[in-house]
């Protein structure tokens, strides 16, 4: 669930914060300061190899238009790139495209760099551009990235270095997504004859990256090489050879990690930050970051499908206490599911800062609230279940809170555990979701952009609109700010529909979670901000 000008130095942003309280149900935590910083210090020189955790598992595919989660996401962007790079701060600057210009309201003109090469030595062309963001288009392909074209009307070589977007209607979020996966770009050639097994550990890949994909032993490890065609001199891999290992259970990992037999890890387990921090073996940072841990609504009817019930949930949480315990400080608690870093670029930051300043605050709780909403509702039944992924602490932790939280005002919470084949497939797959009031989950934007994520959510027939929500203003509201080509003009409509679809809950947001990276002291380079997710970051890699 993607609940997507670099700086050359890290970036102090000047953020002290220290946890000193608990949460009920999480347990006392211990006092932390944390100093958010968005890139570690540069590499000096190259290193033989590079060994990796995910702790989200194995992907299921590295095709750009499966991908759709961490693990893939990790990897796969060191191999298929986009046609923009997503920097450090999520401002985004030229990537496989030299230059991306809005000609017109509907118009995209795309310009491809000279020169650029796959790993077999053929050169990018903008028919592979044309292929590339084309079959997201597909509907047998049923790509994750489909709603990002949703508002294309044609892609079409335009010159041999050249590719026009054009549009049913205007949609200002297209270009911050091409720096993203839906605009990586892979052989149109290799692709074509690899059929259904393309980006699978039999199928491989063909792309352009500062990596080439060198084994995939399923259920091990993916090994990546270095590619030493590589287009770009001055982002040449530091790692001769990378290799990720599927680590998900979080005890295994940390072990791993203060053992050495691990070098580094994006979303080191938060249980685990007293651990790294005082092991002495390698440094844990934290950094900025999209990704939220919320509890969505899954069910179209029941009390999870009552906006007060899911208000009430809401309140009877307090964010400020799941922040310090569950998280362990390394977060904060936020009003809404879009986090302010996805708008921090935009030329109307401060009317979209504006406007989520003005969202109800309910970082404290209020049970007295919270009961008389329960009471308002008088749900026909108050047992709900709360789906989780087995073998996340961090989540089980948010799901039993929740769990105590809902006592206290009336309501019953069954907490289930699910295998993270079984959880992934809720998002997709309403049968599964049967039985299921709400899910405890983290969620990200890959992308900068505040119109990236909220559609998904809002707008009726979206994916990820599961309690059939529908509010005529808001729709306008929503499409109009995609359709808008003044970014003020377009914060002002995004804006108002938050203003009504905020408070709704249809995500009941806990708290935004800085990113969290462990690197053992022989390594450094890595991003420290969550701009990893959508970067060729594993190049940066190297000696300490």
């Amino acid at each position: 669930m993607k609940l997507r000008y670099g700086t050359a130095t890290a970036l102090l942003l000047g953020l002290a914060l220290t946890a000193c309280s608990g949460s009920p149900g999480a347990g006392p935590a211990a006092a932390t300061t944390i100093t958010l910083v968005e890139t570690t210090p540069a590499a000096t020189g190259d290193v033989a190899s590079v060994t990796w955790a995910l702790p989200s598992g194995e992907p299921a595919s590295l095709d750009p238009a499966r991908t759709g989660d961490y693990s893939a996401n990790t990897v796969g962007t060191n191999l298929c790139e986009s046609l923009l790079r997503l920097e450090t701060d999520f401002s985004t600057s030229p990537g496989l495209a030299s230059g991306i210009v809005q000609k017109d309201p509907v118009t995209v003109v795309i310009t491809l760099r000279d020169g650029v090469t796959f790993w077999d030595g053929s050169a990018l062309t903008a028919d592979d551009v044309v292929y590339s963001l084309s079959r997201h288009r597909d509907p047998e392909l049923a790509s994750y990235a489909a709603h990002v074209f949703a508002n294309v009307a044609a892609i079409e070589a335009t010159g041999a270095l050249e590719v026009t977007v054009r549009f049913r209607k205007p949609d200002m979020q297209f270009v911050p997504d091409m720096a993203g996966v839906p605009g990586a770009i892979v052989q149109k050639a290799y692709t074509s004859k690899a059929g259904p097994a393309f980006g699978t550990a039999t199928g491989g890949l063909m792309c352009t990256g500062p990596f080439k994909l060198a084994g995939w032993r399923n259920g091990a490890r993916i090994t990546l090489e270095r590619n030493d065609g590589y287009w770009d001199a001055g982002r040449r891999a530091k790692a001769a050879k990378f290799d990720f290992v599927f680590l998900t259970d979080h005890s295994t990992l940390t072990s791993a990690l203060l053992a050495g037999e691990v070098d580094g890890v994006y979303g080191a387990p938060v249980g685990s930050i007293a651990a790294l921090q005082r092991s002495g073996i390698g440094t844990l940072y934290f950094g900025p970051s999209t990704e939220t841990f919320s509890l969505g609504a899954v069910a179209a009817d029941g009390p999870a499908a009552d906006p007060r019930i899911r208000q009430a949930l809401d309140l009877a949480i307090d964010k400020t206490s799941y922040v310090a315990g569950v998280l362990k400080g390394a977060g904060q608690p936020l009003r809404t599911f879009t986090p302010p870093l996805s708008w921090q670029g935009s030329p109307a930051k401060a009317v979209y800062d504006a406007g989520y300043a003005a969202l109800p605050d309910t970082s404290k709780a209020d049970l007295e609230a919270a009961k008389k909403l329960v009471a308002a509702a008088a749900p026909t039944r108050t047992d709900l279940v709360i789906a989780t992924p087995a073998g996340d602490q961090s989540l089980l932790q948010t799901a039993t809170i929740a769990q105590d939280a809902a006592r206290q005002i009336g309501l019953t919470v069954t907490v289930r555990q699910l295998q993270p084949a079984e959880f992934a497939g809720l998002f997709y797959d309403p049968g599964l979701r049967q039985g299921i009031d709400f899910i405890a989950t983290t969620g990200y934007l890959e992308v900068p952009g505040a119109l990236y994520y909220a559609p998904g959510f809002v707008l009726e027939g979206a994916p990820f609109n599961w309690t059939n929500y529908g509010d005529a203003g808001v729709t306008a509201n929503l499409v109009g700010a995609v359709s808008e080509t003044d970014p003020a003009k377009s914060a002002e409509r995004f804006v108002a529909a938050q203003a009504v679809f905020g408070p709704a809950k249809l995500q009941i947001t806990l708290a935004g979670s800085y990113n969290r990276l462990f690197l053992n002291r022989r390594i450094t380079g890595a991003p420290a901000s969550f701009s990893y997710i959508s970067s060729s970051w594993a190049a940066l890699v190297g000696a300490a």
